[in-house]
């Protein structure tokens, strides 16, 4: 079956990119039930649902995660629910930005806890900085808390997202580190990838060892001149041995090399969506073009108060149309008398417009009857939010999340939330490790090497894991009832199932530390707490 995008953007694929699909493996003839590199190539694995494409029996199954991928950003364009759940979840996962709290392994690193809190303090508060400013973004088109936000959208839109790191020594900059994005659209070879690892005649823009691990990427970039030409960045420098590429996604089998979008398995849902409710608008769209019609008394026929105006026979049609033809008594007929009659629209009163058609001069025994509403534009919500319930819910997102609507019950709500506050963190931690923790590791080797920083041990694999444990510090649970919530944490806190830090932090997402030290001020100012009644 054939998308609502592929028929709106047929030929998505550039024609240079178009040539190099072609293969002659002969293991690829017949993948999935038919040939995924002939005429059809760009109907296979894009998201669409065909005839045997989901029980026909295969050798393994190949994804073309180019066309997936645009077809999927046509749908974070051109559906809302699709967009809902992108946005939903970077405003969940990421909201204002996830900070690296570090938590060194002292007693791993030989260090006193209190020299190792020093030290996370200072260079966590570093990172924060830099992370917080636009320095760390190759353009200065935005700071990395920003970046994080556009990383999530990647992730759940394309699940293919490149980082290219860069090094500089330019002074005025924080770091020597910076990175940039690089569109997975740029990365060039065959649009397709496989869930059996197989490299043979596919090339999916990435070159990797035996081991599997990625080597270099062919990135498509344009020249000075304007015209596309392939660059091959190495994922370690050769000669710095500094990391030069990241590339992140969410497998979901062992072989496979490239991401595919995650709205893929509901594209051909989202269209059904789409078709549904502009059908429904449109339908009630023009019935309310329509006030009311004629319904006979009896056995006659309705008679229509359109006839003699633009009937045929009519005799407005024929006497004061295009060609008029005056009625054999008419009286005082001249040349003109004869000449067409140019017609205008009337100003307020076009017939396109809701309420801008009236019927006159009924004939006896007719009355008018209000025009019934036959779209189900009362149920219209119910339908689709039924509908986009599965939709979301295979995206691990609760209807009420996504649309931003809870009931009454505070129990039921709570209990949404917390269920998908673990799902965020999943999708935390999967940033996390692919972009987070790298971009701090080689941020703060960077710091090592110029001597801001001093980590012993560092060039030790096992050392430089115990410097760069960390926790992730992010937006709580939202509070629904600030008092039950506070109880909740008084109670956690009494029974030792929790710390001060992490009830100050799950509160409102503030440093436990950096609390007390400043009550202790403020208490000094007051001399007493001031809620406290002087007797």
């Amino acid at each position: 079956m054939t998308t609502w995008w592929d028929k709106h953007w047929h030929g998505v694929l550039e024609p240079e990119h178009q040539a190099g699909h072609a293969s002659t493996n002969p293991e690829l003839s017949h993948v999935g039930g038919f040939n995924p590199y002939g005429d059809s190539y760009a109907r296979y694995g894009d998201g669409s649902k065909f005839a045997g494409g989901i029980s026909h029996s295969g050798s393994s199954i190949v994804v073309d995660h180019h066309t997936l991928r645009i077809n999927a950003r046509k749908a974070y364009h051109d559906v809302p629910q699709a967009r809902a759940i992108v946005d939903r979840f970077a405003d969940i996962v990421v909201d204002t930005g996830l900070q690296i709290q570090p938590t060194p392994d002292y007693q791993l690193l030989g260090l006193s806890a209190e020299a190792a809190e020093g030290w996370a303090e200072r260079v966590g508060r570093r990172f924060d900085l830099w992370m917080g400013s636009k320095d760390c973004f190759r353009s200065g088109a935005m700071t990395g808390y920003q970046a994080q936000r556009m990383y999530q959208i990647f992730q759940q839109r394309d699940n293919d997202i490149f980082v290219r790191l860069h090094y500089s020594g330019e002074g005025h900059l924080q770091s020597n580190l910076q990175f940039s994005f690089i569109d997975p659209s740029q990365i060039r070879g065959d649009a397709y990838t496989s869930t059996s690892g197989f490299n043979g005649d596919i090339s999916d823009g990435i070159e990797r060892d035996d081991a599997g691990r990625e080597v270099s990427f062919k990135v498509w970039v344009k020249n000075k001149n304007g015209q596309y030409e392939d660059k091959n960045i190495d994922a370690v420098g050769a000669t710095s041995g500094r990391r030069l590429m990241l590339h992140g996604f969410s497998p979901e089998y062992a072989g496979q090399g490239r991401g595919y979008s995650r709205l893929g398995h509901a594209l051909q849902e989202f269209q059904n969506i789409t078709d549904f409710s502009l059908a429904v608008l449109n339908k009630a769209i023009n019935q309310s073009n329509i006030a009311m019609f004629t319904e006979s008394k009896d056995e006659r026929d309705a008679p229509n108060p359109f006839d003699g105006i633009t009937g045929k026979a009519g005799p407005a049609s024929t006497q004061f149309g295009s060609n008029p033809l005056p009625s054999g008594d008419a009286k005082n007929v001249t040349d003109e008398s004869v000449m067409p009659v140019e017609y205008s629209s009337v100003p307020g009163a076009n017939i396109g417009t809701p309420g801008s058609v009236g019927v006159f001069n009924l004939q006896g025994n007719s009355t008018l009857k209000a025009f019934p509403n036959s779209s189900p534009a009362d149920s219209f919500d119910t339908f689709v939010d039924s509908f986009f319930s599965y939709i979301s819910a295979s995206m691990s997102m609760p209807i009420e999340i996504v649309l931003m609507k809870f009931g009454n019950n505070y129990a039921a709500s709570r209990g949404t939330l917390i269920l998908f506050w673990r799902i965020a963190w999943i999708w935390r931690h999967e940033m996390d490790a692919d972009f987070l923790t790298p971009v701090f590791e080689l941020w703060l080797a960077e710091e090592i090497a110029a001597g801001r920083e001093s980590a012993p041990g560092w060039s030790d694999p096992r050392l430089r894991a115990a410097w760069l444990a960390h926790d992730l510090i992010g937006s709580p649970v939202p509070n629904i009832d600030d008092v039950k919530s506070a109880k909740a944490n008084k109670m956690n806190l009494e029974i030792n199932a929790t710390t001060f830090d992490r009830a100050a932090s799950d509160t409102n997402g503030s440093n436990g530390k950096s609390n007390r030290s400043k009550l202790m001020r403020e208490v000094k100012e007051w001399q007493q707490m001031p809620w406290v009644v002087a007797k």
